[in-house]
Order: structure tokens, then sequence, then C-alpha cells
């Protein structure tokens, strides 16, 4: 199979498909396949780049990406970490391991809980994009979906990971995710706006305040003993409702890390890395897998409470496990 040239051990693919193998929102499938990730260790494919001191401005708060991360320049193009700018731009990032596939897409509400904790941590400075030094990076064939929509890099660029991100050419993100992101080389800024955030600005520019989106309500369905929820007393419908969103909340989150794991993992050299980094990535499969049996234990004792059928509780612990052994039967092929 081609996928042995990657050398990818089965326990580093079962970091990153254990959890969520299909992506949480729905998006066409590609008309061609996904090409394999190109080996790092071959030299043609292998860059050297010039990274940029710059300034990001997201609906008019500065930020900073995560630690390590960068935005650089390479044959004049400037490229950019796609996870936190799609972030920035309060779009959800899922990854398809089987595939090797990146979509960028509109968050659900329990998914943008998750984008805006991140981006709380992402106003203080990050010192990687305002230092000038050259990197060395690998390049990577991925191909993209944005809303939906295929999108292939154009001709000539590329897309490249550095110590487990994965970035794209900026020109290439602004015209897939449909938001304007303006680059000011006078300055070394980028300046981009959130769909709601610019609705606000509009708003406010012909007059109106904007208007507030009320809170949707949770679905309420029958109690399972044949009675209507009484006064005072949590709803069927209420409960199952906010377990389903923290499990998508945890889905999409660990997603997101055992996707910069698997990156971090194709990048590091020799073995001593890869070994720390595997043990790094088991142990964040261990803690989701400890939340998900918090979050369903909640929801169990709740139901219980109130004098609920729990039967809905075994489905979610059968999903995880069918998840998590395709996860790894997946993992299995792909590494054998």
């Amino acid at each position: 199979m081609m996928m042995k040239k990657m050398k990818i051990s089965t326990a580093a693919l079962v970091l990153l498909l254990s959890i969520g193998t299909a992506p949480l929102t729905a998006s066409a499938p590609l008309s061609v396949s996904a090409a394999p990730l190109t080996t790092a260790s071959t030299k043609s494919n292998t860059v050297k780049a010039q990274t940029q001191n710059v300034q990001m401005v997201f609906d008019s708060v500065n930020l900073s990406p995560p630690k390590g991360q960068v935005v650089f320049t390479y044959n004049n193009t400037i490229y950019v970490p796609v996870r936190f700018m799609s972030y920035a731009l309060q779009k959800t990032v899922t990854w398809d391991a089987k595939n090797l596939k990146v979509t960028v897409a509109e968050p659900s509400s329990s998914e943008l809980v998750i984008i805006k904790e991140y981006l709380m941590n992402s106003v203080n400075i990050n010192t990687d994009v305002t230092i000038s030094k050259t990197v060395k990076l690998n390049n990577v064939k991925i191909s993209f979906v944005f809303n939906g929509a295929a999108k292939a890099l154009p001709a000539g660029l590329s897309s490249y990971s550095l110590n487990g991100t994965l970035y794209v050419p900026l020109r290439f993100l602004s015209e897939s995710v449909g938001n304007v992101i303006t680059w000011d080389q006078t300055t070394k800024k980028i300046t981009a706006n959130s769909k709601t955030y610019q609705e606000q600005v509009d708003s406010k520019n012909v007059g109106k305040a904007p208007s507030s989106t009320p809170s949707p309500s949770a679905t309420t369905a029958p109690s399972q003993t044949g009675n209507g929820s009484a006064a005072g007393k949590v709803s069927y419908g209420e409960i199952t409702s906010a377990t389903e969103a923290k499990l998508n909340a945890l889905k999409a989150q660990s997603q997101s890390t055992l996707m910069s794991i698997a990156f971090e993992y194709l990048d590091a050299k020799d073995e001593a890395s890869k070994s720390s980094i595997k043990a790094k990535g088991l142990q964040q499969l261990s803690a989701f897998t400890a939340s998900f049996n918090s979050i369903v234990a909640d929801a169990e004792q709740k139901l219980k409470a109130n004098n609920y059928s729990t039967d809905i509780i075994n489905q979610y612990r059968a999903t995880f496990e069918a998840e998590l052994e395709a996860g790894k039967t997946l993992a299995e092929g792909m590494a054998g």
C-alpha cells in the first residue's frame, strides 16, 4: 500500500484515528483521491523559509498563534497556520486521516465554545511571530474542503508542516473560507473579521444595533416513563441535548489535538522524539477517554434522578467503542 512510505506505526495512527474518525460537519466528497503525505525525509521535500515579523488582528483584537507557530514567506508567498487562522475566523477544522483531508466549515454551537476558548488563550503575545528567523519546512500533500466544496492549491503552491502545524498560502485561505484576509506588506499586519463580527460592523454602519441571537432552547422530548416534564423537572431532551453537545465538543477538541500530534510525529527526526510524541498522544487519548466517561456518567446520574430510561447511555458507549475499534482497524491496515 502507498501509505507504507510514511512509516507511521500503528500506535501513532491510533492517536489520530481512535476518536472521531468522521468529520463533525458534513462536507462534499472530493472528486479525486487525496494524495499521501510526502515523506519528510526526502531531501527535495524539505525547504527553508524566512519567518515574518507580523501583527495579527482579528475582529479588531490582536491575536497570536500558539507558541511555536509562525508566519513565513516562501517563493514570495505568505504562509499561515491553517488551524489558528480558521479558528480566528470562527471556523471549525477537522482532519480525515484516511483520505488525508482537512475540512474547514461553519462550527456548531458546541464547537464554537471550544473555538472561543482557544481564542481567549491567543490574546497573549507569541514572540515567535515577532522574530524573523530561518525555518526548515516539510512539504505535505493534503486535500482541502472549505464550506463543503473541495479546493485545490493553485499551481506552483504547496502546503507545509513545521513542528506539527500545517501551513497554507494566505491568499488561498482567504479565497477559500469566504472571508477577506488582508496582508499589509508595509506594516507587516494581517487583518480579518469573522462573519459574525462583520455583520455587527455592517449593522452599526447603517445605524442599527446588532441584533442579539436568542439562545436556542433545548428540545424537550417526552419522558420515557410516559409523562411530560413536570414543573421544575429537567426534561429528557434537556439532559440528552446537553450531553450530546458536550460529546461533540470533546470530539472536536480531540480531533484538533490528535491532528497536531500526528503532524508533529511526521516531523520528528529520531526515534527518541517519536517515542516521546507517541507517549504524549497516548496520554491525550487516555485523557479524552476519561472525559467521555465523565460526561456519560453525569448524564446517567441525571437520567436516573429524574426517573428516565438510561438506554441512551448504552448507545453513547457503543458508538464510542465502535469509533475506537474502527480507528484501530484502520490504523493497522494503513501501517501494515
